[in-house]
């Protein structure tokens, strides 16, 4: 097979949606349960119960004073009134433990006893694991670049099920938190791995709805953990951790489940392995390998020969798209690495600004996600409508990003977002002990969750359009390492709470409306075709970004490639 053919142009001769596409991608959706699974699941193994001091006696404080007193038993402190001699004195300290209204196993916090002056081990071990999440995107990004989606996918998945099977009979925090750090590695690797695979599965016009797929996959994650967490809350936080990790045990024959990157393949010039999996598709989707070959050099001399006469041809099924010159993809296999990032100041430029929406989109989706226990209402029924919105916005992104645009449907999701939550911390600070008040913030909350969401997905699809080929995974990989610098900050959003309530909420709506304006400089990415080298990208940062060209409609967008 030759190298020079058209991915995109062999997708859709082999009908977007065949059985082929269908079965591939269907494992790369499938792993977004277990990650949200793990990622999220410290709000339930982690739940802090309302907790004070066990009891205690004047005996066991060596008291000498003989009299009638008052025992005051507080979450981190006893204080004893002495009736007689009007002596009182405070222990700091909990002598006996501590006493919760739950069983003393319901999580790890109870367990270990993570309250007072260890609270702080908790958040510690969540940020752990998002610090995690930014070295294994360090890593496994360019790791998947050099060997493949499909190595570093299935390795990553094999690491998620040991880690978290072990994590269930791990006896110590210290273990415990090592345990945490290397799950969000595996678990990056994973989304990673399988983001770029189902991205690259699908012509440029039907991309978006691959991301809306991958949202809802992930939402029904999230959805599913609240009716577990709830049906084991009697049991040790040890059973929750071990149903979860069995999410993963496919893991251990997913290598013969489905293959690697086509687009990957062609790039990188493995030919043969690429012609395997082309007959593969066209036998799955009742099509003919030579026919499906020679219908797409026709299309190539197509619309090279309109090129030449300055036309153009309608690849997308959205009539408005219009793709315009048109080179054949994969003639060279180049490699990129960062420095081709850092060389020119526009690709800088556009990459922080993207490197910034990914901070700002870490830290509120997930800082929202931890800080749901202390929400007015139920905890269950809170964590469950915060994940049960996700529905609407895949919804949101399957009506907007190939009607508006990316660019315009991440500044809607980014502002309602910032708006929601900063209306939502000015009443939860004014409500005083109204319980209506308290709901409706509570409801506002889910506003600027939906808005989150929605964005954070939405910046998936769009950070993939605006790099070439063999820098797209690794373009993911430098914006997760940011994105986990909010992802590292949002465990401590609970404490933060505690000690300045509407402190979170200031901070999270401040970032979302700094980043929808910083989005205006970015070009729109809807009706192009991926670009393959770091000279396309050049030539097209220059003609499409910068705020002036924001007011240019989408569907007029001429895709250069």
């Amino acid at each position: 097979m030759e190298q020079n053919l058209d991915v995109d142009e062999i997708w859709r001769t082999l009908k977007p949606w065949g059985r082929y596409q269908i079965k591939q991608m269907c494992f790369m959706w499938a792993v977004m349960l277990p990650c949200s699974l793990h990622l999220l699941a410290v709000v339930f193994i982690g739940y802090r119960p309302d907790f004070q001091c066990a009891e205690i006696s004047p005996a066991n404080q060596n008291s000498s004073i003989n009299s009638t007193y008052d025992v005051t038993y507080d979450e981190c402190s006893v204080t004893m009134s002495y009736n007689q001699s009007n002596f009182s004195q405070t222990i700091t300290s909990c002598p006996n433990g501590y006493k919760y209204n739950a069983h003393d196993d319901i999580s790890f916090v109870t367990e270990w006893g993570l309250v007072c002056g260890e609270s702080a081990k908790v958040d510690i071990s969540q940020s752990l694991m998002l610090l995690g999440q930014g070295v294994g995107g360090f890593l496994c990004t360019g790791l998947s670049d050099k060997f493949g989606r499909k190595t570093v996918h299935i390795s990553s998945h094999i690491l998620l099920f040991v880690l978290c099977l072990v994590t269930a009979f791990i006896p110590s925090y210290i273990g415990f938190a090592i345990l945490r750090f290397f799950t969000g590695m595996a678990v990056e690797g994973l989304l990673l791995s399988g983001v770029t695979q189902y991205v690259e599965t699908l012509p440029m016009e039907w991309r978006f709805c691959a991301e809306v797929i991958g949202l809802v996959a992930w939402t029904t994650g999230i959805v599913m953990l609240t009716p577990l967490a709830y049906i084991m809350q009697t049991f040790s936080w040890r059973y929750l951790q071990l149903l979860l990790a069995l999410f993963s045990v496919y893991s251990l024959v997913e290598y013969w489940l489905f293959d690697e990157s086509l687009r990957w393949l062609m790039a990188n010039g493995r030919l043969d392995e690429a012609e395997k999996v082309v007959r593969k598709a066209a036998k799955m989707n009742k099509m003919s390998f030579d026919k499906v070959i020679s219908i797409v050099k026709a299309k190539m001399i197509e619309m090279e020969a309109l090129d030449k006469e300055n036309g153009s041809i309608q690849v997308a099924s959205d009539p408005d798209v219009v793709v315009e010159t048109y080179i054949p993809k994969n003639t060279e296999v180049k490699k990129y690495s960062m420095a081709d990032i850092l060389r020119d100041r526009l690709i800088f430029i556009n990459s922080a600004i993207i490197w910034f929406l990914w901070v700002t989109n870490s830290l509120t989706y997930y800082g929202l996600n931890l800080i749901s226990t202390t929400l007015y209402g139920n905890r269950f029924v809170n964590f469950f409508l915060l994940g049960a919105i996700e529905y609407f916005s895949a919804l949101t992104e399957f009506l907007l990003l190939n009607r508006i645009g990316r660019k315009k449907t991440l500044i809607f999701l980014m502002g309602i977002s910032g708006i929601s939550l900063l209306i939502s911390t000015l009443i939860s600070t004014l409500r005083g002990d109204s319980s209506a008040l308290g709901y409706l913030a509570t409801a506002l909350v889910l506003v600027g969750k939906y808005g989150i969401t929605g964005a954070f997905s939405s910046v998936f699809l769009y950070t993939s359009e605006l790099y070439p080929t063999n820098l797209r995974n690794s373009g993911y990989g430098y914006a997760s390492v940011f994105a986990r610098v909010g992802g590292v900050l949002a465990p401590f959003s609970s404490t933060f709470h505690s000690y300045v309530a509407w402190g979170p909420g200031v901070v999270f709506s401040t970032m979302c409306f700094l980043s929808a304006i910083m989005i205006f400089h970015l070009p729109e990415t809807r009706g192009r075709e991926l670009p393959t080298s770091i000279e396309e990208l050049k030539m097209w940062y220059r003609e499409h970004s910068g705020i002036q060209n924001s007011g240019t409609k989408v569907k007029k967008e001429i895709a250069q490639t």
